[in-house]
């Protein structure tokens, strides 16, 4: 959690196919996060902002437990983001990669703003406005470990997910993030420097 900025750094989660076939419903029970104890955002603070509560690890991916889909609505795990982002290239990556969680049984992904000093702000806590997300995907399933990344800007896209995609390399150049580090020194390179685009079927 980024207090300067009001909203997480990075999440990390992991989706499975098992996982992907149970569904409850969405509570959609937006609410200041009790375990930030120098205090989250609040709800105040998104009202008439302009903005959408842009989930970081998204509702849908969490539908497997009540309990963590409702956990998933921590303003903490909140970002300002522009309502045709949110609701169209934005979600469109989330189904993408629940899609590849479901046809590689699992994934780890990483996922955040793009923080940085100086940003306009919303609400009287001042959250602030990225200008970009990211994803890092990793899949270690047999029978090979792979990996990708994206790195969105904020505001409505028709491109297609593809023109987004990156080495985890290059996007750890930009947000200084060393992502799967617990992976062997040699896997952690070959993986992180190069993209596999025919091992990501739903990234079109």
């Amino acid at each position: 959690y980024n207090e300067e900025h009001e909203q997480a750094e990075w999440v990390a989660y992991i989706i499975t196919r098992q996982q992907l076939s149970q569904r409850v419903d969405r509570t959609d029970d937006f609410r200041s996060d009790p375990a930030v104890d120098t205090g989250s955002a609040a709800l105040a603070d998104y009202e008439r902002s302009g903005f959408d509560r842009g989930h970081l690890a998204p509702a849908a991916s969490m539908a497997w437990s009540m309990t963590i889909m409702s956990e998933s609505f921590f303003l903490s795990n909140m970002s300002p983001q522009v309502p045709g982002f949110n609701r169209g290239i934005w979600r469109k990556l989330e189904e993408a990669v629940r899609k590849e969680a479901y046809q590689h049984e699992e994934l780890v992904i990483i996922t955040g703003p793009l923080l940085e000093p100086n940003l306009p702000t919303i609400g009287s806590n001042r959250v602030s406005i990225p200008e970009a997300y990211f994803k890092a995907l990793l899949d270690i399933t047999n029978p090979s470990i792979e990996g990708i990344a994206f790195l969105l800007e904020n505001k409505s896209s028709n491109k297609p997910l593809k023109t987004f995609a990156s080495t985890i390399d290059s996007l750890e150049s930009i947000t200084g993030i060393n992502f799967f580090v617990n992976l062997e020194d040699d896997v952690e390179n070959e993986i992180e420097n190069s993209v596999n685009m025919s091992h990501w079927k739903s990234i079109q």
